[in-house]
C-alpha cells in the first residue's frame, strides 16, 4: 500500500510538472491518472498480482534509488566511452582491433536483458548483436578489443551496468 502510494505520488509530480501546471484540478486527474497507471502496471514490475503481499519485496524507494543511480551509471559511461571513441577517431592512424564477443549474462529475465542489451548499444563504441537462443549470453560487437576472448570488455560491463541492472530492474526478492 505504501508503495503504492509513493509512485502515484511520484507520478502525479511528474504528471504535473510536464502540464506546467499545479492547480487542484490538474492534481486531482494527476493522482487519478498516476493510480490507474500503477494499479494496471504493478504485475509487470512486481511479478506478483495486485492483490498478493510478498513479504521479501524490495521497498518502492529503495528500488527508485536504485534505478536511479543505474541510470548515473549509465550516464557515467556514456561520457567515458565517448571520450574514448573521440580519442580513436582523433588519431592520425586508427590503431584499434574492433571484434565481436560472446558476453556470457548474469541477469536472467527479460526485462534485465533488454534493458542491459540496449544500454550497452547506446554506449559508444559497443552494440549488442544478438541473444543467444537460451538467453545466456550477448554477441556484442566493440570498437577495441585488447585479448582475444574481450575479457577486459566483459569485466568493464559487468562491473558497472549488468551489476547495476540487476539491482535497479532485477526480480522483486531477497538480494541486496
Amino acid at each position: 500500500m505504501i508503495g503504492t502510494f509513493v509512485r502515484t505520488a511520484i507520478l502525479t509530480v511528474f504528471w504535473a510538472a510536464l502540464q506546467g501546471s499545479f492547480s487542484p484540478g490538474n492534481l486531482v486527474f494527476g493522482v487519478l491518472l498516476s493510480y490507474a497507471i500503477v494499479r494496471f502496471s504493478r504485475p509487470l514490475f512486481d511479478g506478483s498480482e495486485p492483490t498478493e503481499r510478498v513479504s521479501t519485496t524490495v521497498r518502492p524507494l529503495r528500488r527508485l534509488w536504485r534505478f536511479f543511480v543505474m541510470v548515473l551509471v549509465f550516464l557515467r559511461e556514456l561520457v567515458v566511452s565517448s571520450l574514448q571513441v573521440a580519442k580513436i577517431t582523433v588519431q592520425p592512424s586508427l590503431d584499434i582491433r574492433s571484434g565481436i564477443i560472446k558476453y556470457p549474462l548474469d541477469v536472467t529475465t527479460d526485462r534485465e536483458i533488454t534493458a542491459l542489451s540496449n544500454l550497452i548499444t547506446l554506449t559508444p563504441g559497443t552494440m549488442t548483436l544478438d541473444v543467444s537462443r537460451d538467453r545466456s549470453h550477448l554477441y556484442v560487437h566493440t570498437i577495441n578489443v585488447e585479448t582475444e576472448g574481450g575479457e577486459e570488455v566483459i569485466a568493464a560491463i559487468k562491473g558497472t551496468l549488468e551489476k547495476h541492472v540487476q539491482r535497479g530492474l532485477g526480480p522483486v526478492g531477497p538480494r541486496a
